[in-house]
């Protein structure tokens, strides 16, 4: 197969590439902000959960020690009974030990219970500086703890929603292009076949630009220069691209072939 056909097969691969890439181009973006939001709902979703498990184990730590302050007092007050009818000192001293002990637990458990309390306090009133600094418009003041719960919901739940109209929008998107795009990509494969068959150096050359997000891989010399970047191409390369041959760009590696041979694959109806 002759220079010339070899670069009109890069250059359809190019053009199929183009129209799969314009299919793409009418989601709007919305594959990419919906999964940012997404990383948003689940960053929201585990802050509200440590906030929520934080409370839970509290609220539960709270009603184990004010159970255990029941049993002490419960067994206080059995043990006052019981030193009323010690029968010698030796046993109402033994009685006022285990009184002094379950006394002692009390007051540490109670002790507890008050720093937790606190602890919930503190929260409270930082929850409460949030809200005035939200209410001020002073969003950058806030830190994480100040943040009120609710408003941790309000937008976890807002983003939620945003997510589940992007996720619509782009499903309606798919489905009216759907077919159009099935049969395009088809048509890709099939071409990439001969593409690498005929011209696999180039075509690998071709398929790292595209990988390296530079998606007009192939490109035209217009004026003597890249039409990919406008560098001007060294003069002895423009005669070589104009006889048939292809130049790979010095400065943005994309891949020369003249403009004549452009215009020829366009004109000619291609059967993939």
């Amino acid at each position: 197969m002759a220079v010339q056909e070899k670069l009109k097969l890069i250059i359809r691969q190019q053009q199929l590439d183009d129209e799969l890439d314009l299919i793409i181009s009418e989601r709007k973006g919305l594959p990419e902000d919906i999964e940012e939001l997404e990383g948003q709902v689940a960053a929201l979703s585990k802050r509200i959960e440590i906030r929520r498990k934080r409370e839970d184990e509290n609220k539960v730590r709270k009603q184990t020690l004010k159970g255990d302050i029941k049993v002490s007092q419960e067994k206080v007050k059995k043990y006052k009974t019981a030193q009323a009818s010690a029968r010698n000192n030796k046993e109402y001293d033994a009685i006022t030990k285990q009184i002094e002990y379950e006394e002692q637990e009390i007051k540490k458990a109670e002790t507890s219970i008050r720093g937790l309390e606190e602890l919930e306090e503190r929260q409270g009133q930082l929850e409460a500086k949030g809200r005035e600094l939200m209410k001020e418009g002073k969003d950058e003041d806030l830190t994480d703890d100040m943040m009120p719960t609710d408003e941790l919901e309000k937008q976890l739940d807002d983003i939620s929603a945003e997510v589940k109209d992007k996720k619509k929008e782009l499903g309606k998107i798919i489905k009216d292009t759907e077919d159009e795009e099935t049969e395009l990509r088809a048509k890709i494969e099939k071409h990439k076949k001969s593409v690498n068959k005929e011209i696999k150096d180039i075509f690998a050359r071709y398929l790292h630009l595209r990988k390296g997000r530079i998606l007009n891989a192939v490109v035209k010399l217009v004026r003597s220069s890249c039409s990919g970047c406008n560098t001007r191409v060294p003069t002895n390369r423009q005669a070589f691209i104009m006889q048939g041959g292809f130049y790979t760009c010095e400065t943005c590696g994309r891949i020369l072939v003249a403009e004549t041979i452009f215009d020829e694959v366009k004109a000619v109806k291609v059967e993939d």
